[in-house]
């Protein structure tokens, strides 16, 4: 846990049991995002304050603790714990890659229902992000942990090797969406099938000839031997600049109950995966 500070390190202690073996820590900076409201002709900008936030992984949960020393923080009454995620429990993961705005999202059964537990980080730490998923979804899978957990040299060299067999597979795509879907595959991964969904114009008529033009962006499902992957491009407003990246949804084939194709409206359909674990869906 040398990439904590000190005072989060005396955190991370105090609630790490004694049998516990982490795998990797990651400091996640204090972020402020912004977020505007439109109330008739009005525009409200709003700041949300994320405190320093550390998430430490062993090989039983996913631990995300405050940093005690940041004014922000909010969970001084339960010792600066922000959440505890049995990876056990752990339905599918979701991923936003942007440059300024990135987030890891763990969905996890709970006896009430699915439960969504976000961090927010910037793309700085975004490669020690997907070195933490390639372990979790190895515990997952119930598969060997990488020879790595954090994206140096071995990491990048195990990557390397699987590159030409993803792109052969990929065969087809534009080189950026090529790009964003091994981003999300751990090493070894193969690919079976892929699909491409082009962009979808939603504008009516009358709306294609101004600028507000309503488009699903494109996107792309591929099966791999381990995971129903989903990624589709996204354009974002950071700190009113605009981001290009992409969101992805990386669900364990242990956890995929049934696909389905669902007839939409403009004679458009829909893939639905319903995903079960625990008896929770």
């Amino acid at each position: 846990m040398s990439y904590l500070t000190e005072p989060m390190r005396d955190v991370a202690q105090h609630h790490l049991k004694p049998e516990e073996t982490v795998l990797t820590a990651i400091y996640a900076h204090y972020t402020v995002l912004h977020s505007d409201g439109r109330w008739f002709w009005l525009t409200k900008h709003r700041q949300i304050h994320h405190p320093a936030r550390a998430f430490v992984l062993t090989s039983e949960r996913a631990l995300i603790l405050e940093d005690p020393t940041d004014p922000a923080t909010s969970t001084a009454d339960r010792e600066y714990l922000f959440a505890s995620c049995s990876l056990n429990h752990i339905m599918l993961f979701e991923l936003r890659s942007h440059l300024l705005d990135c987030a890891l999202t763990l969905v996890q059964a709970t006896s009430s229902g699915p439960e969504r537990i976000t961090l927010i980080y910037s793309g700085v730490s975004e490669l020690a992000f997907l070195a933490a998923v390639a372990c979790m979804r190895a515990l997952v899978d119930d598969q060997p942990l990488p020879s790595s957990h954090r994206p140096d040299e071995t990491y990048t060299r195990e990557r390397a090797a699987s590159f030409p067999n993803w792109h052969d597979a990929l065969a087809g795509l534009e080189l950026k969406q090529k790009n964003a879907v091994t981003r999300y595959l751990a090493a070894n991964e193969h690919i079976q099938e892929w699909l491409s969904v082009p962009v979808i114009d939603e504008s009516s008529w009358w709306q294609r000839f101004g600028v507000a033009a309503r488009e699903k962006p494109p996107a792309v499902l591929v099966h791999t031997d381990r995971q129903i992957l989903v990624v589709k491009e996204v354009t974002r407003i950071v700190r009113g600049q605009t981001v290009y990246g992409s969101d992805a949804w990386l669900m364990p084939k242990t956890r995929v109950q049934t696909a389905s194709v669902v007839s939409g409206e403009r004679n458009e359909s829909d893939v639905q995966f319903t995903l079960e674990h625990m008896g929770v869906k």
